[in-house]
């Protein structure tokens, strides 16, 4: 084999990698996206119009524009996302890291910046939490709908009361104020948010964990490396222009 030969068959064997890629490119583009979220405001939730809003959701649909990508939400329960990205029905769920659940069907995208902390909610007065062992021997207050990292799974079932389930944060918060729980176990940021709209209240919140979210894409979808990819790249940019100090005329 010719010099000559030798590089026209390495032009065209990269010419045609070239094209496989731009191809998987394009199959991320071919079709609306699915993505479902849990209603956790003020991160993510419906709004009084009927429409997907919050933090999460805003970040999620900037990064989407920025990389050409599109869209279409869903509100599921969280046993619902699970299974929809078993099944390949749902394609992205912005949700926590490394869920040991999902590990067999799912690819992550690095932290997209935004970190959650499981919190062990008290009234004044009420003891602090100095670990999750304390919390066995305390009556605690759950939210319905709401999952718990694993290592709690074992302090709720050997619990010496059984665990009380609000249907939200503002009854959650009631049942600790009638004294018939010690400490509600959830999330800061609804948690934040339940505060805000109850100012009298004197609150104390003891980190249990934290984690960062990520993009949790199904890997039962063809183009699953693809869009992790396209996810991170798109955040990466994003986040680098919105570190970057304005310009003099912007800034005026």
């Amino acid at each position: 084999m010719d010099a000559f030969t030798t590089v026209w068959r390495r032009i065209v064997v990269g010419m045609v990698l070239s094209f496989v890629i731009s191809y998987s490119y394009a199959d991320v583009h071919a079709r609306p996206l699915r993505a479902a979220f849990l209603h956790f405001p003020p991160m993510a939730y419906v709004d009084e119009n009927g429409e997907p809003a919050g933090k999460v959701i805003e970040l999620t649909n900037r990064i989407a524009a920025e990389s050409g990508l599109e869209i279409t939400w869903v509100s599921y329960p969280i046993r619902r996302i699970y299974k929809g990205l078993e099944n390949g029905e749902i394609d992205i769920w912005p949700g926590s890291q490394r869920v040991p659940a999902l590990r067999d069907f799912t690819l992550e995208t690095p932290s997209i910046g935004i970190n959650i902390n499981l919190c062990a909610l008290s009234l004044q007065g009420t003891p602090a939490v100095t670990s999750p062992q304390a919390l066995s021997s305390s009556q605690l207050v759950l939210i319905r709908g709401y999952t718990y990292r694993a290592q709690l799974d074992g302090i709720f079932a050997n619990a010496k009361r059984k665990p009380i389930v609000a249907a939200d944060h503002r009854a959650a918060i009631l049942l600790l104020e009638k004294g018939r729980g010690d400490y509600l176990i959830s999330y800061n940021h609804p948690i934040e948010l339940a505060l805000q709209e109850q100012p009298h209240i004197n609150a104390t919140c003891d980190v249990l964990d934290s984690w960062p979210l990520v993009y949790v894409v199904s890997s039962r979808i063809p183009d699953a490396p693809e869009l992790i990819t396209a996810l991170t790249e798109s955040y990466r940019r994003l986040a680098e222009a919105d570190s970057k100090p304005a310009s003099f005329a912007q800034a005026r």
